[in-house]
């Protein structure tokens, strides 16, 4: 595994997406899953602004990997979409309703029911993630085991705290609750193609702890790339500003 400094994300890890679904929907759907956050926005926009040069749109279905609960025990649901916390309602805004608008076509989402979330069995495709303000990826937090798959979490404070907080450019204003649904650990190494990106000055420090690693702490929950199952799979793109270049 090798990380790749990139003045963009935008162009290089579209156009990867672009290869991958064209190779995958030559036989079947293309299972994809991303970030809805800030950090993926110009590769959505450079996706959409490109979506007559990919291949088999009706054959994307994008899986969403993590979401905000209703509740403070079981039995839990999803916020509704039109939630300004809702993550369906951000993959819908900035990316799924703008390429339905451009290529005619309606990508389904598919998501676990809440009530049964660990059932969930989806082998992704693509599997793209970035990192959190505590090595978090999805709502994945410190701590949790290798052997974890499909899951209810309860969110840290610093992590909804920073997706929320004033000049927040994803969640600004949104009251995000203190439980989520997200995949695992599992679903990462069982992935069949795995990319980290990494955005900003602000995650430089991030970054370079990320680089540091050599094998799976789960204290700093994305270090999972390094995990040997996995880590031939993995492409890590850095910004230059996040790379400190």
């Amino acid at each position: 595994m090798k990380e790749k400094i990139v003045p963009s994300l935008a162009e290089p890890v579209g156009n990867l997406w672009k290869n991958l679904q064209s190779k995958y929907t030559k036989d079947d759907n293309f299972l994809v899953a991303s970030p809805l956050s800030s950090t993926p926005l110009s590769i959505y926009e450079w996706i959409i602004n490109n979506a007559e040069k990919f291949e088999n749109w009706d054959k994307v279905r994008f899986v969403l990997m993590d979401e905000m609960l209703e509740g403070e025990r079981p039995p839990f649901t999803y916020v509704p979409v039109n939630d300004l916390a809702s993550y369906e309602g951000f993959a819908g805004k900035h990316l799924l309703k703008p390429l339905q608008e451009k290529t005619g076509i309606r990508i389904p989402i598919i998501k676990p029911n809440a009530g049964q979330i660990e059932d969930f069995d989806k082998e992704i495709d693509l599997l793209i993630l970035a990192i959190g303000v505590k090595g978090n990826y999805a709502n994945v937090m410190p701590g949790t085991a290798e052997k974890i798959g499909w899951h209810i979490t309860h969110l840290i404070p610093e992590f909804r705290q920073a997706h929320t907080q004033q000049g927040s450019q994803s969640f600004e204003g949104a009251n995000f609750r203190e439980y989520g649904m997200s995949l695992g650990p599992q679903q990462v190494l069982s992935a069949k193609n795995v990319v980290v990106i990494i955005n900003g000055e602000k995650k430089k420090d991030l970054a370079k702890e990320l680089l540091s690693y050599d094998s799976f702490d789960p204290e700093f929950p994305l270090s999972i790339i390094y995990h040997p199952q996995i880590q031939d799979r993995v492409k890590i793109y850095l910004t230059e500003d996040a790379a400190g270049a």
